[in-house]
């Protein structure tokens, strides 16, 4: 019995995939530096999403079912970690996120003054420009920050997205 390229491609892509998540949630936990730690353990799990679409196809097929089982392959897992990233980003960063865990896990209410002071803070800010530092985005200028070039060429790609919908500053 032969099975199908792409659903060789499908069912590896999601398999790896889903050792990626769990690799990726064990290594944060494990505090591993969030940004860095993705990439590397995508990247990873991505080669053996390959090697195992083009191996279990090569293995019953010629070379054009493995150079389709490679492609839907690497399109699976890429379309798999851009679904994954913003829902992982939204979790970790979102104000609005963090605002209700926080709320929920304080029994539902908060005054306006302590919300204010978690979110709206000194601190809020310190921590944002750290995670901007250390991600390489920013620089210490004297006492002020500056944009590094990779944080040049984020802000560059992102200013269009900005434009589109309209967001404004800090949007």
């Amino acid at each position: 019995m032969t099975s199908s390229p792409a659903l060789v491609a499908l069912v590896a892509a999601a398999a790896w995939f889903v050792v990626f998540v769990f690799v990726h949630i064990g290594g944060v936990r494990a505090g591993f530096e969030n940004a860095r730690w993705l990439l590397m353990s995508y990247a990873t799990c991505f080669l053996g999403t390959l090697v195992t679409a083009i191996a279990v196809t090569a293995w019953q097929h010629g070379l054009h079912a493995v150079i389709l089982a490679a492609m839907m392959a690497v399109l699976t897992s890429a379309c798999l970690l851009a679904l994954y990233v913003p829902a992982l980003y939204t979790v970790l960063t979102s104000l609005s996120v963090q605002t209700m865990m926080l709320l929920r896990r304080r029994g539902g209410t908060l005054s306006e003054a302590e919300l204010y002071n978690r979110f709206a803070s000194r601190k809020i800010m310190e921590h944002r420009l750290a995670t901007l530092l250390s991600s390489g985005y920013v620089t210490h200028d004297g006492p002020s920050y500056r944009l590094t070039p990779r944080g040049r060429a984020i802000a560059k790609f992102f200013r269009p997205v900005n434009i589109l919908w309209n967001l404004g500053p800090g949007g």
